[in-house]
Parts: C-alpha cells; sequence; structure tokens
C-alpha cells in the first residue's frame, strides 16, 4: 500500500475524530463534552519526515469535523515527543495521547500515572521486525552483512527502526554506515523483491508485511529466511493521565473506537492508518510494556 505518512496520520485524526463524535452525540454526553472540552495529543514520531506546516493541514479536518457533527469543541494536536507528549497528560493540556507502544512505555518511567486506554492492531495484538536475506545467503549474523546493501520500506514503523538502529547495527554504527547501500524501497513489497533479485542482500519489515508478501508472492517468499527476528513490541495505544477524565467519558471513548470498524467507511478509514482496527487493552500489555523497556531504554538525551 503506497500512503505517505501525513495520509495516514491524516485517517487516524479523522477516526479519532469519528470516535468522539459517536461519544459525545450519545444522550447527555454532547453537554458533558461542552463542560470538559477534549484535547487529543498524537507523537510526533507519527508526522516522521513530513514538514511542520503539512502536520498542521492535517490536523485541520478534525475540529471541522467534531464541531459540524457534535457541537463540541475538541481538537487534535500534535504533542511532540514521547516525553513532551507524557507532560502535556499529567498537566491536563491534553486528556488523550496517541503513542506507539515502545514510546508509550518510556513515557510512563517518567509519569507512572499514565493508564492505556485502547491499542491499536494491525492484525496482530503484538508487533514484530524481521531481518530477511535469500535462503541461499551465507550470513548468520547481522555482522555479516556489513559493507552489504539493505532495502527497507518508506514507511517503516517505530519498532522496525528501532530494531535496526540497535539490533542490527554494528557498535558505534549507524544503519547508513553499516549497510552499504541503505535503500529506502517505495513499499515492503518492493523491498522483499529487492533481496529475492539479489539487488539488496537483506530487507527490513515487519510480521505484517512479510505474512502480506508471502500471500500475494508464495514462491518468491520460499527464497527467503528470516536471519533475525526482534523482540515482541507492544502496539500503539491509546493513554490518558489517571483522575483527568470522568470515566463516563473514558467509556464512551472506548467504545467509539472499538466500533470504528463496524462500518465501511471506519474501516476505509482504518486501512488509511494501516491499522485493522482498536481493541481493549489485552491481560499481559502491561507485561510487553516492562519488557520493552528494558530491551530497549529511552534513548539519551
Amino acid at each position: 500500500m503506497r500512503r505517505g505518512t501525513a495520509t495516514i496520520a491524516a485517517g487516524l485524526v479523522v477516526v479519532l475524530g469519528m470516535a468522539l463524535s459517536s461519544a459525545w452525540a450519545r444522550p447527555g454526553g454532547a453537554e458533558e463534552a461542552k463542560l470538559a472540552p477534549v484535547r487529543v495529543g498524537l507523537v510526533g514520531t507519527l508526522f516522521r519526515d513530513t514538514p511542520a506546516p503539512l502536520v498542521q493541514v492535517v490536523l485541520k479536518p478534525f475540529k471541522s469535523l467534531l464541531e459540524s457533527q457534535t457541537g463540541v469543541t475538541g481538537q487534535i494536536v500534535a504533542g511532540g515527543d514521547a516525553d513532551s507528549l507524557g507532560q502535556q497528560l499529567k498537566e491536563d493540556k491534553v486528556q488523550l495521547g496517541v503513542f506507539h507502544g515502545v514510546e508509550f512505555a518510556w513515557a510512563r518511567q517518567k509519569n507512572p500515572t499514565l493508564k492505556p486506554l485502547l491499542i491499536a492492531v494491525n492484525h496482530h495484538r503484538f508487533l514484530r521486525a524481521f531481518l530477511v536475506v535469500r535462503q541461499d545467503s551465507k550470513a548468520s549474523c547481522c555482522g555479516d552483512l556489513q559493507g552489504h546493501a539493505l532495502a527497507m520500506p518508506r514507511l517503516s514503523r517505530e519498532h522496525c527502526r528501532l530494531f535496526l538502529e540497535r539490533r542490527c547495527c554494528l557498535p558505534g554504527e549507524t544503519p547508513e554506515t553499516t549497510f552499504k547501500p541503505l535503500t529506502i524501497s517505495v513499499d515492503p513489497e518492493e523491498a522483499l523483491d529487492a533481496v529475492v533479485d539479489g539487488t539488496a542482500q537483506a530487507a527490513l519489515v515487519d510480521e505484517v508485511e512479510l505474512e502480506a508478501y508471502q500471500k500475494l508472492k508464495p514462491g518468491r517468499a520460499a527464497k527467503l529466511k528470516k536471519l533475525v527476528e526482534s523482540e515482541r513490541f507492544p502496539c500503539a495505544v491509546v493513554a490518558y493521565n489517571e483522575g483527568r477524565l470522568p470515566e463516563s467519558q473514558l467509556k464512551v471513548f472506548r467504545e467509539g473506537m472499538i466500533a470504528s470498524k463496524k462500518n465501511r467507511r471506519g474501516k476505509e478509514l482504518l486501512e488509511m492508518c494501516r491499522i485493522t482496527g482498536f481493541e481493549a487493552v489485552p491481560t499481559d500489555y502491561e507485561q510487553t510494556l516492562t519488557d520493552i523497556v528494558k530491551a530497549y531504554p529511552p534513548p539519551e538525551k
């Protein structure tokens, strides 16, 4: 699927707007929302490589959507990095925040009152990344690929980028200095095709992307193998700060988000966001947050 980062973020904005509209449109909901306008912050990495002026354009449709359907004052804003968004939730500058799972784990180290409300799922409740090579490759570890070509999809998610930077590179090196060249492919299919065709010695993809390729091109996929597999990453999460929103508002928002996949327009927008739906937080999500922050500590500042 060939969609830009700005388009994906725009889709997420509209899905959130639909959920809030559904929530506040219930009997008594709009009146309650007028007393407590809702601001939703999106972590900055959702807009990776998107110019700041374009981010503001992407965010604008939410306000008109929400107010035209419900008369409720609300807003979605760019929340900065994980620490900044966590602090904004703590200070009630935003009431809901959307994080990549690993970044939420980082933010909670400084603000332990942050709570997960929902997870955003793309087929699987947890995420993995893979470094893939040809079946006949003689490489047995990442070090064997030093100086060789790596193909990476343009819209790679944060868990893939972290896995590449911290598990697949030589100590003290970057992806650009470890792999030569590091090729940015249009999409996962192009990256994996490059490995099959021998124009790249490895590709970085996530689990869903590899599974899609195996279904689309089973013959070519049979020529590939996983060289290195990542740890299990937590899915993206919609979070809140404990005590800032009443449970009644959290409940209707949770139900509205989960229901977004049940109508045609909602499904289209979810697909735009590269997710299959929102789900309740699984019982083992907390353990995954604990595990991932040990494996991938927050970056030093």
